[in-house]
């Protein structure tokens, strides 16, 4: 129970040759020129009801069914093929080859993610898809005309097909499958088939679907599906192509997961990506649920047709939507390490980290105040370490930094995602203290709300600080610290934030107090001299 798809053309439905008499001809003569035996002049004299073979005027059309018809072998040949397949010949198997030919008989095998494309003597393509399997059953060109005669079958996967135009009744193009038979004649049309279904997509030209149960006539831009023993669906309209516009000329990040407006009726989405605008290969084939783009992620750097489709829910594939892409994602940048991602920076002379690479290879840093990096205030390239640390002091404010890897092999790749942090203001600064008797009492001036860490330290440093106490208040009162050089500093502490920038130190001199230890020892020396 075949389903047949055919152009509504009469002649290509009954699969007839039209031959034009000239002069001279009779269907003896016709018959030994381009029929396959002698003995069917008969039945060319039966199927055009001729009642004298020798009177058929010149002008008068005859038809001849293309079975009948002899025909001069022909190959198709490999243009292009991305991935691996194979070609059984007989007993024989051999990885295919860009330029092979295929003859009648071969077996033709893609493999997962391979894709190929075949092209025949008058023109025509079939972009074979991956997971496919086909075999050649007939290519021959026709004696009495230029007429090609093509019979794939194909055992499993998908074939795009463009089919050149052919002159009416000298040529066919026959798809067969498990379930069914496409024939068409100058079309572009899909044909996806499983052993029990097939779907078909018209883009360009008329194609019947039939099947003994009924046909559906499938102009351009429509689709429809059939079933062993059940009528084929009434034509459905195809998705139109998605809205590509907005997506950028140039990324630098894969995979590839770019956004566009979703279609109504449209359940998912198919993302292929071709070397070049004629889809010979494709490198690329990935189905997203989501109104998404997407690609593998070890997809090469270089320029790329990119084709969409939606996908509704009968299965039928839409009209396509295309556009140029470049993909500059190699080498991958380096991992920013410090300063993180919206920290704060709170060192006059910032360092900055990120993932080292191997050898051979250098870093290029930028710093801006803006995320466009359209104002650079340092642009260093040729670093050989991964890291970087500023010479002049930065201000406050807010910052952003990227860094990109250098090899000998792909040059500069792509900048990493830009890291922004903050220099905030620095802390209060404390007034001069006062020194008491027994206590220390500091002072600043109020800041934000919140409250204050304060911190006493005998070296610059302040790595083991004598004080460190936390206050609402904006002074703070502690017990004299011993005689000499200390160092003061406070910074704004507020809830749910991170502590904000120390206040430049201030070094405070306790004085010796050489009263109070002579009112000790003179006491003591007296009692000594007694």
């Amino acid at each position: 129970m075949g389903v047949c798809c055919l152009t509504t053309a009469p002649s290509l439905v009954a699969e007839d040759f039209t031959y034009v008499v000239r002069p001279g001809d009779n269907p003896w003569t016709l018959t030994e020129r381009y029929l396959k035996s002698f003995n069917y002049w008969p039945r060319v004299q039966d199927y055009n009801n001729i009642l004298d073979p020798t009177a058929i005027r010149p002008g008068t059309k005859l038809l001849i069914p293309v079975g009948w018809m002899r025909g001069v072998a022909a190959v198709a040949q490999v243009t292009d093929l991305r991935g691996g397949a194979e070609l059984r010949r007989g007993a024989n198997i051999t990885p295919l080859k860009l330029g092979l030919t295929i003859s009648v008989g071969d077996v033709v095998r893609t493999g997962p993610g391979s894709t190929l494309t075949l092209e025949f003597p008058d023109g025509s393509r079939s972009l074979v898809g991956p997971d496919s399997e086909l075999r050649m059953a007939d290519l021959a060109r026709l004696r009495a005309s230029a007429g090609q005669q093509v019979h794939i079958e194909l055992q499993r996967g998908q074939l795009e097909n463009d089919v050149s135009s052919i002159r009416k009744g000298s040529g066919r193009f026959v798809i067969e499958t498990p379930a069914a038979v496409a024939a068409v004649r100058g079309t572009r049309f899909r044909v996806t088939s499983s052993s029990q279904e097939v779907r078909s997509e018209t883009l360009h030209g008329e194609v019947v679907l039939q099947n003994p149960a009924g046909k559906a006539i499938l102009r351009a831009g429509n689709g429809s599906l059939a079933q062993l023993g059940k009528t084929p669906a009434r034509p459905i309209a195809l998705l139109p192509g998605p809205k590509l516009d907005h997506l950028p000329a140039r990324v630098e990040r894969v995979p590839l997961d770019l956004e566009f407006p979703a279609l109504p009726g449209a359940l998912s989405y198919r993302t292929q990506l071709a070397p070049s605008a004629g889809f010979s290969v494709v490198v690329d084939d990935q189905i997203s649920t989501a109104p998404r783009a997407r690609s593998a992620a070890d997809l090469p750097d270089g320029r790329y047709r990119l084709r969409v489709r939606a996908i509704d829910r009968h299965g039928l594939e839409g009209l396509d939507a295309e556009r140029e892409i470049e993909v500059d994602a190699c080498p991958e940048p380096p991992l920013p390490s410090q300063p993180a991602a919206d920290g704060i920076v709170v060192v006059d002379n910032p360092e900055f980290r990120w993932a080292g690479s191997g050898e051979g290879a250098h870093y290029r840093f930028q710093l801006a105040n803006d995320a466009a990096f359209g104002s650079l205030l340092l642009d260093a390239d040729q670093l050989e370490e991964p890291h970087l640390t500023l010479t002049k002091p930065l201000p406050p404010g807010q910052y952003f930094w990227r860094v990109a890897l250098h090899t000998t092999s792909e040059g500069q790749g792509p900048f990493s995602d830009a890291q922004r942090f903050r220099r905030p203001p620095p802390g209060p600064l404390p007034e001069p203290p006062r020194i008491g008797s027994d206590t220390l009492e500091l002072r600043w001036r109020a800041g934000t709300d919140g409250s204050y860490q304060v911190q006493i330290s005998s070296d610059a440093t302040f790595a083991q600080p004598q004080v460190d106490r936390q206050t609402s208040e904006v002074m703070l009162s502690v017990d004299k610290p011993p005689a000499g050089v200390h160092y003061v500093r406070v910074r704004a502490v507020q809830a749910g934030k991170p502590p904000g920038a120390w206040g430049k130190p201030q070094q405070v001199e306790i004085p010796h107090d050489y009263w109070r230890a002579l009112s000790i020892l003179i006491p003591a020396l007296l009692i000594l001299a007694l």
